[in-house]
């Protein structure tokens, strides 16, 4: 059975997290992303973790001119996959998802780039296929075909040539041995050879429809296609705006035909291209990665033009929307066509490779000249270092000494006329590093998978999660051999991994001992929530997903510019308030789970950090009442199982450094919560609380990075909901860092309002308020914590102020108008601000003798005091009244 339609939408990741989710945990051994524009630092936060995760050996194919991104930027290419570049006359522009496990496939053709844009915000058209059960499909076999010649028309590296080849042989041996299937159905067809115009049907059509976001200038696409198809009636599809055509050109070549114009709406930018036409009854429709234009319809790749890759379907349902405004030919008008700059480089370095041998290089084609190679660890400026040349008129050059895996390479020549011409920057590929995993992981882990929202909606799976957290608790608390990675306690490889391996491992380590979804929450994955792909024995369906604007093609032969978009807020969970009271008997019945009997925690880091963003999630839902200051203590705890360090276990000592910040950025988030509200110097219950976190958290709170919990800087939506803002994680982050030990009462002050500055012994303490005198006791307090040998601090607003000079137990103070001193004798439990917060001085017990004018100078304790200091009395007066004269 097969289908085409245009009913619903599913992204690439779709695919993947589907398989990551499956219920018969079959490992995905091949994993291949091409496109026209590549966005490596987007895939390497949605795809290539998953793909890794899940055992596969990966690729991503693109253009050589059409990454969109900075070297620095890119951390696990050549490490963790194959990034390959490819290159022909025109542009190398079919956009491919192919998922290979042991018994089941997935192929997804289409549209869309890999990029934010390509799979997650424009309006893409899919062509997915799914088998499973060793099942194959005539897509698959095609696919197969086109893999395995298509190094005979576009250059490529010979690794990344080599790994094509492979899997066309696998495809090609999983179709000739799975059961036969129908014959008839959809096809797959490419312009290696012949254009895409040719290999469509003769004429006439009852009808024509088709849409792409660029029709080229001349128009020769359009008109060839008429001319082709020789339809009765034509409806071009168009975006008035967002597409890129010449009404002009429109017009003459379809103004011998009836032919009308399709307005779309703009609320999005339309990126799937099809043309669909209708003869006899039945509807026929083209579908894949090739634009109106000669390039990409006219032309085969060996004669010019760009590498296309289509879908032809037949009894397909209608593809253009129906939607929008239907407005006579004549009607167009204007020209959307830009200007387009090349951004490509002459010079093209296909591609890196190391092995025992050496480094491998490879050029698109030679040079007259010889071409200097330039390698760095990470791309950064001013860390380039020359290693060689390429002699003129060779393709590819080795050079025996190694290089790390995923390092920085590019290329550059002197021209005759002495100018430099540089290539972009590819990265060291390592097939071993890169290879499929192998392996059963007998570790421990969940018995189920779980995801916020079923935690929180469904009271079985929350006792089941707790059932499954202590008994994952017992299993790693005894786990005695060695570990790759704390997450999961599976032997210790032999051989060594690189800092971006050992993370890349550990995040796999975690997805199958806790499973994706709470690997996700644990360390903040980045996450588009996109509906799910069907799924059965073989599905063939085109499917669009829908977002915001953005055009990723520039001009006629498709070079398209992408810019990345703005991934969107996070956003707080709904929970019902009939729920709230279970939500809140289930979070600390979880945090409980996070420590062993003896008091030491005993969860795995990753389940720390899962009931950590859960706990952070439920404040922000606001499911604690506003006089339940019960999540407080619960917090506390939770802040102590974060910060408790494993100690100096190998398995402690595995664990990658991305392990330890997202640790220290998740406990700041937490102790910014347990802060809001309380001071870390005073002594209220919820006071002393945040006190006692800020000691054992304090060092790990100064590592912190913002950056690193985005995802949990949750926004205030829901009514007492308690969030951390990035502001305040960041005063926070800065106050550890400081090493002033009163760097926190100023910081309480601030809290307060009040302005604190510090010159020649005096503090003085300014703000709006009526009565100095329990600010300058509470400043007093605060202070002589940090200077038992005496203090001196005047609290001042608008015309009133006060002074108090302390050193326990003596405290001696000044209070206008009266003009005399007063001396009290403050013990314990007693301090200053508990005596003097009324601010009423009739009130206050402890004065030692009469008050003593300012004429018969300073009383006993105030001259101790100041000598401590090391400011004398006549000082202390003219700094006191300076603005009394």
């Amino acid at each position: 059975m097969s289908a085409i339609q245009h009913t619903r939408f599913a992204s690439p990741v779709t695919l993947l997290r589907e398989w990551a989710e499956r219920k018969d945990r079959q490992a995905l051994h091949e994993a291949l992303f091409m496109g026209f524009t590549v966005d490596l630092p987007f895939l390497e936060k949605v795809a290539i973790p998953v793909a890794r995760g899940l055992g596969a050996r990966t690729a991503v194919i693109g253009d050589a001119a059409q990454g969109l991104h900075d070297p620095v930027d890119v951390r696990m290419a050549g490490r963790s996959y194959l990034h390959g570049l490819a290159t022909c006359c025109g542009a190398f522009h079919p956009k491919v998802v192919l998922l290979v496990g042991e018994h089941a496939c997935r192929l997804a053709v289409g549209s869309g780039n890999p990029t934010l844009s390509g799979w997650g915000a424009n309006d893409e058209l899919w062509t997915v296929v799914e088998t499973e059960e060793d099942d194959s499909h005539t897509l698959l076999a095609d696919l197969a075909d086109w893999l395995g010649e298509l190094p005979s028309a576009v250059s490529l590296a010979p690794w990344s040539a080599s790994h094509l080849a492979e899997l066309s042989a696998l495809l090609t041996e999983r179709h000739v041995n799975a059961p036969a299937g129908p014959e008839a159905g959809p096809r797959l067809l490419h312009n290696l050879r012949r254009s895409l115009l040719e290999q469509l049907p003769l004429g006439p059509v009852d009808e024509l429809h088709a849409y792409a976001p660029f029709i080229d200038e001349a128009g020769h696409a359009l008109s060839a296609l008429v001319d082709r198809l020789v339809p009765r009636r034509v409806t071009l599809g168009l975006q008035p705006r967002w597409s890129s055509y010449d009404a002009g050109t429109v017009k003459a070549a379809l103004g011998g035909s009836s032919a009308q114009i399709r307005l779309l709406e703009e609320t999005r930018m339309r990126h799937g291209k099809f043309i669909e036409w209708q003869s006899n009854g039945r509807r026929y429709a083209l579908t894949g990665s090739a634009n109106l234009t000669r390039a990409a319809l006219g032309a085969s790749t060996r004669d010019g033009g760009n590498c296309e890759l289509a879908v032809f379907s037949t009894d397909t349902a209608p593809l253009l929307p129906e939607e929008g405004r239907t407005a006579p030919l004549t009607s167009l008008v204007g020209r959307t066509i830009r200007p387009f700059t090349s951004t490509g480089h002459t010079l093209v370095l296909l591609g890196a490779k190391t092995d025992s041998e050496g480094l491998h290089v490879s050029l698109a084609r030679s040079w007259p000249a010889p071409v200097a190679i330039s390698t760095s660890a990470d791309g950064s400026p001013g860390s380039w270092t020359e290693i060689g040349s390429i002699p003129q008129g060779v393709l590819t050059c080795s050079f025996p000494q190694p290089e790390v895996p995923g390092a920085a390479v590019r290329a550059a020549c002197v021209q005759r006329d002495g100018s430099t011409v540089e290539s972009h920057v590819v990265f060291v590929y390592s097939p071993v590093h890169c290879a499929r995993r192998h392996g059963a992981d007998s570790g421990p882990r969940l018995r189920y998978d779980y995801t916020a929202q079923v935690l929180f909606a469904d009271e079985r799976a929350a006792r089941r999660f707790e059932t499954d957290l202590l008994r994952l608790r017992e299993l790693t608390a005894g786990t005695a051999a060695p570990r790759v990675s704390p997450a999961t306690g599976a032997a210790a490889s032999s051989g060594a991994l690189s800092g971006v391996d050992r993370w890349d491992a550990y995040v796999a380590d975690c997805r199958r001992m806790i499973g994706a979804p709470l690997t996700d929450l644990a360390f903040g994955t980045l996450q588009i929530d996109l509906p799910q792909a069907p799924s059965s024995r073989w599905i063939l369906s085109a499917v669009t997903d829908s977002g915001a604007t953005e055009d990723d093609e520039a001009h006629e032969d498709d070079a398209e510019d992408e810019e990345p978009l703005t991934v969107s807020m996070p956003v707080a969970l709904q929970i019902p308030p009939e729920r709230r009271v279970l939500c809140r008997t289930w979070i600390r019945r979880w945090v409980g789970t996070l420590a062993s009997p003896g008091g030491a925690p005993a969860a795995p880091v990753p389940v720390r950090l899962v009931v950590a963003n859960l706990y952070v999630q439920l404040l922000a839902a606001g499911v604690w009442e506003e006089n339940d200051q019960s999540w407080r203590d619960g917090l506390s705890r939770l802040l102590e199982a974060l910060c408790f360090e494993d100690g100096p276990s190998e398995a402690a000592q595995q664990a990658p450094p991305e392990t330890r910040r997202r640790l220290d950025a998740v406990a700041a988030v937490v102790m910014t919560l347990l802060s809001q509200d309380a001071t870390f110097t005073g002594g209220g219950e919820h006071d002393v609380l945040a006190a006692r976190a800020w000691l054992r958290s304090k060092d790990r709170i100064a590592r912190a990075e913002p950056e690193q919990v985005e995802d949990l800087m949750l926004p205030p939506e829901q009514a007492l909901a308690r969030v951390a803002p990035w502001s305040e994680v960041e005063r926070l982050i800065a106050l550890a860092q400081e090493e002033d030990p009163e760097a926190e009462v100023v910081e309480e002050f601030s809290a307060a309002g009040w302005e604190a500055s510090h010159e020649d012994g005096l503090w003085e303490i300014t703000g709006s308020f009526g009565n100095p005198l329990p600010v300058v006791s509470r400043a007093a307090d605060r202070l002589g914590r940090h200077h038992p040998s005496g203090v001196l601090v005047r609290a001042r607003s608008r015309n009133r102020w006060a002074f108090v000079a302390w050193a326990a137990p003596h405290l001696v103070l000044f209070n206008p108008p009266a003009r005399v001193w007063r001396t009290y004798e403050v013990r314990p439990p007693a301090t200053p601000e508990s005596r003097f917060s009324g601010g009423d001085l009739s009130a206050v017990p402890g004065r030692v003798g009469a008050p003593a004018p300012l004429s018969v100078g300073p009383p006993e304790a105030l001259r101790k005091i100041l000598t401590e200091v090391g400011l004398s009395y006549p000082e202390l007066m003219q700094r006191l009244f300076a603005d009394d004269t």
